[in-house]
C-alpha cells in the first residue's frame, strides 16, 4: 500500500469471512488487501483464537491455524456475538462483545501494514449483513478502545454499501434501472436500486423483491434461477445487473446467464462489492464526494432537523443540533451553553422536506437557583434508534463562583 497519511479504508464483517481494502488516490478506487503478500487470497474467516491461560488471540487465517495446530481456543459466530449485548465465556473468563471485536479489527486493521492505525486512517467504514443498537454500540466501543474517534469510524450495512459500490462502478448508473441478485446459502433473492429522479436531491433506496429456492439438482436450480430472473426482471431495460455471494455458477446456469444478459444488460458477479462499497461509503462522507446531488434513504434515516435558538458571539442564530438524512447511529452532537432566563430547553423542530416546524421543549426539573446568566450546562445528544432521540443536559457549574451541583436530566423523545 503506498498511502501513509489519511488513507480511508473499507471493512467487511460477513457471517463466515470478512475482508477489507484502502481508497488509492491515484487509480481513485478501492484496493483490495490480501490475505498473503503477493497472493489473490482477500477472503479471511470471521474468527478468533485464544492461547489458553495468557492474552494472546489471533484472527483470521491464523485463528484456523493456531486452533487446529496449536490447541487455542477457537471462537467462531463473531457476528452473532458482535451484536449481542451479552458478555460470553471464553477461556473461563466473562468477555464482552465489544472486547473481542476490539481484538478483531485489531487484527483485521494489521493487514493494512500501518505503524499506527489510529493516526494514520483517515476513515474506517465497517459494514456488515445489518445493523442493530447492539451492534453499533460495539463496533464504535471496539474503535474507541483502539484509539479511533467518533469522527474516523462509519458504519453501513450491505444495502447501503451496494448504493455506493454501484453508484461509483459506472456514471450510466446514476439514471437507470440496477438490478441485485444475491446468492445465500440454497437461496437467491433479488433486489433492485430504486431512484426518484424528480425529486431533489435525487432518492434513492433498495427495494428487495422475491426469494428463490435453490435444490441441489442442477437442473431444477437453473430453472429456478430462470423463473426468478423472469418475475423479477421482467422485459425491463436494467443498465446492470450484479451477482453477489457463493453459488452461482455458469455451469449450471445453463438457461439461465444468457437471460440475465437479454437487452444488453450488464452482467457483473464479484465478492468484493460491500467491502468495495464500504469504502466509496467511506470517501463519500469524509471528503468532498460526487454524490451530493443524491440521497440514499436508508431504513436508518432521521427524518428531523433538530436546532436551537440562541446568541452565538451576541448575535441570534439557528444552531443546528440534528441533521436530517443521517442514519441514526452518525447521529452524535455535544455542546456546552449558557441559560440566559430560562429554565428549560427548546428545540425547534423541522422536516427533511423542510415542512412542519414545531417547538419541543425539555424541563430542567430542579435547577439550581442561580443569577441569570450564571448556569452552564453541557448538552449530548444521541439516538438509540431510528425514531428515539436520547437528549443529556448536565450542570456544569460557572467556574469557583458557582460550582457545578451534579445534576443530570435525560430525555427521550420521538420528534
Amino acid at each position: 500500500m503506498n498511502e501513509t497519511r489519511n488513507i480511508i479504508v473499507g471493512l467487511e464483517i460477513g457471517k463466515n469471512q470478512s475482508q477489507i481494502c484502502y481508497y488509492d488516490r491515484r487509480e481513485k478506487e478501492p484496493i483490495s488487501v490480501s490475505v498473503k503478500a503477493g497472493s489473490n487470497q482477500y477472503l479471511f474467516p470471521t474468527r478468533l483464537s485464544k492461547k489458553p491461560g495468557e492474552e494472546v488471540w489471533h484472527y483470521g487465517m491464523e485463528a484456523d491455524y493456531f486452533s487446529r495446530q496449536e490447541g487455542e481456543i477457537s471462537i467462531t459466530g463473531l457476528l452473532g456475538i458482535f451484536g449481542s449485548a451479552e458478555e460470553v465465556i471464553v477461556d473461563g473468563e466473562k468477555r464482552k462483545p465489544s472486547e473481542l471485536l476490539e481484538n478483531y479489527l485489531k487484527g483485521c486493521i494489521s493487514l493494512l501494514g500501518t505503524a499506527e492505525p489510529a493516526r494514520q486512517i483517515k476513515a474506517l467504514m465497517i459494514t456488515v449483513p445489518r445493523l442493530s443498537a447492539a451492534l453499533v454500540k460495539n463496533l464504535y466501543q471496539a474503535g474507541e478502545n483502539l484509539g479511533f474517534t467518533r469522527n474516523q469510524i462509519y458504519l453501513q450495512d450491505y444495502d447501503e454499501s451496494f448504493y455506493y459500490y454501484v453508484m461509483n462502478h459506472r456514471k450510466d448508473n446514476w439514471n437507470r434501472k440496477i438490478g441485485w441478485f444475491l446468492f445465500e446459502e440454497n437461496q437467491v433473492s433479488f433486489a433492485r436500486l430504486v431512484m426518484d429522479n424528480q425529486k431533489r436531491p435525487i432518492t434513492a433506496f433498495i427495494e428487495h423483491g422475491i426469494t428463490a429456492e435453490l435444490p441441489q439438482d442442477a437442473i431444477e436450480k437453473d430453472d429456478n434461477f430462470y423463473r426468478l430472473i423472469e418475475r423479477s426482471c421482467g422485459t425491463d431495460t436494467y443498465s446492470s445487473i450484479y451477482i453477489v455471494g457463493d453459488g452461482f455458477d455458469q455451469e449450471w446456469a445453463v438457461r439461465s446467464t444468457p437471460l440475465l444478459c437479454r437487452n444488453q444488460r450488464h452482467v457483473y458477479y464479484g465478492n468484493n462489492l460491500y467491502v468495495k462499497g464500504a469504502c466509496y461509503g467511506a470517501r463519500e462522507k469524509c471528503e468532498d464526494g460526487t454524490l451530493k446531488g443524491y440521497l440514499y434513504l436508508s431504513p436508518s434515516l432521521v427524518k428531523h432537523n433538530v436546532s436551537m435558538e440562541m446568541l452565538v458571539n451576541g448575535s441570534p442564530k439557528t444552531y443546528a443540533l440534528i441533521e436530517a438524512g443521517k442514519n441514526w447511529y452518525e447521529i452524535h452532537t455535544e455542546l456546552e451553553l449558557i441559560l440566559d432566563g430560562k429554565e428549560d430547553l427548546e428545540f425547534l423542530v423541522t422536516s427533511m422536506e423542510g415542512t412542519g416546524k414545531t417547538r419541543c421543549s425539555m424541563k430542567l426539573e430542579g435547577l439550581p437557583k442561580r443569577p441569570n446568566k450564571t448556569t452552564r450546562l453541557g448538552i449530548r445528544i444521541v439516538y438509540e434508534s431510528q425514531e428515539l432521540c436520547v437528549i443529556t443536559a448536565e450542570d456544569l457549574g460557572f467556574g469557583d463562583l458557582f460550582p457545578s451541583e451534579g445534576k443530570v436530566w435525560t430525555e427521550k423523545v420521538s420528534w
